[in-house]
């Protein structure tokens, strides 16, 4: 195997090929910044984008930044496809939130008030309707359900392939099989990396290494709170009567969701 061709220097280093690394790259470069240069250690979506839960969900933040970039993200989705041509797997099946006693009854409804303000199209839903929509769910224990119809499920490989693509259409470049080893500094700035085939002059990196960031970070002294964490989640065999147009469900007094994926 060839060792990848390097830049000598760039404006602009992105370490990480997941979701987050070529959504920087995207944006930068949609925003007029062109020489940036994405490195990623193995291939894109190798690290935990490509099993993540995928769940494109507008509705449950108080924030006014985080409903807006929820609404942004969503829209982005729809408009990557028609820009690339790759498809991002975006497929708005809606979304259910399921509130089981009166604390979360009470707190939905504050949030809905929220999100409403902020444009999200969001209805309070009876258990009856729940079931409707989801027929394999109980609803005899619920109180009531905050659907968002236009929201529903993205697949991530394919989301984060195609902000790769759109970021090497606006200029980007994106170099994969590039470990990088270290963060240069000088008098406290950035003003590089080292990787295993050779240094990369540049005058911002940013960092989105994703369980690996907390490391990356503390080698040249900036604390980053992230802590990786085991999680689980269960696949199962096709089950009779799911129909993959069916929204996806939330119940956090089951402390779990569920979505269609290949007719289980």
């Amino acid at each position: 195997m060839n060792p990848p061709d390097l830049p000598d220097r760039t404006r602009v280093v992105v370490i990480g090929g997941g979701i987050i690394g070529c959504s920087v790259a995207y944006h930068l470069a949609a925003l007029g910044e062109t020489d940036v240069v994405l490195l990623e250690r193995d291939r894109i979506t190798s690290g935990t984008t490509w099993h993540a839960a995928g769940l494109m969900v507008t509705f449950g933040s108080t924030s006014e930044t985080s409903t807006e970039m929820r609404k942004y993200t969503r829209d982005l989705y729809t408009r990557l496809e028609a820009e690339t041509g790759q498809s991002t797997g975006f497929e708005p099946v809606g979304f259910i939130e399921v509130a089981g006693d009166k604390d979360r009854l009470e707190e939905y409804r504050r949030v809905s008030a929220f999100n409403r303000l902020c444009g999200v199209d969001v209805h309070e839903i009876s258990p009856k309707e729940v079931g409707e929509l989801f027929p394999l769910a109980r609803t005899d224990d619920l109180l009531a359900g905050f659907y968002v119809k236009e929201d529903g499920r993205v697949n991530p490989v394919d989301a984060t392939m195609a902000l790769a693509k759109g970021a090497r259409m606006k200029g980007a470049r994106i170099i994969e099989g590039v470990p990088v080893t270290a963060v240069k500094t000088k008098r406290g700035a950035v003003i590089g990396v080292l990787t295993a085939f050779g240094d990369i002059e540049a005058e911002y990196v940013v960092n989105c290494t994703g369980m690996w960031a907390r490391e990356l970070g503390e080698d040249v002294g900036v604390s980053i709170p992230l802590q990786a964490a085991e999680h689980y989640y269960l696949i199962t065999e096709k089950i009779p009567g799911i129909q993959r147009d069916w929204p996806v469900l939330e119940d956090p007094g089951c402390h779990g969701y569920y979505r269609e994926e290949g007719g289980g």
